[in-house]
């Protein structure tokens, strides 16, 4: 274990990986948008799925871009994500919690591409 390893609390830890995942995860969507040829007025929907939800998104949307976090980083990287994407909660999101995805089975944070039939 080198010196940063050892300064590194547990949840100094978990804010490091909460950022990396985000900061991961926004990367995938810029460089999927652009090979992908989105127009200025095209966005990415976010939405937390459980497995089999990502099995009918993935039949359906493409590009799709996912991300599989335990419950507790899962809803932080999802309303970080929103945020920096400039998309606000609606109530429903706003109001769930880490033990709501986990009783929900919801493991997965999915994006696709926003058109005007979805």
């Amino acid at each position: 274990m080198d010196n940063y390893q050892q300064t590194l609390s547990g949840a100094d830890a978990r804010q490091l990986f909460l950022e990396n995942q985000v900061t991961l995860f926004l990367f995938d969507l810029k460089n999927e948008a652009c090979e992908h040829g989105f127009k200025i007025e095209e966005s990415w929907f976010l939405q937390l799925a459980t497995d089999e939800e990502l099995t009918a998104l993935r039949r359906d949307h493409h590009p799709l871009i996912t991300v599989r976090l335990g419950s507790d980083i899962l809803l932080k990287v999802f309303q970080q994500v929103k945020q920096a994407l400039r998309q606000a909660l609606d109530k429903s999101e706003a109001s769930l919690t880490a033990q709501d995805l986990s009783q929900g089975s919801i493991r997965h944070l999915v994006a696709y591409r926003r058109t005007r039939n979805n």
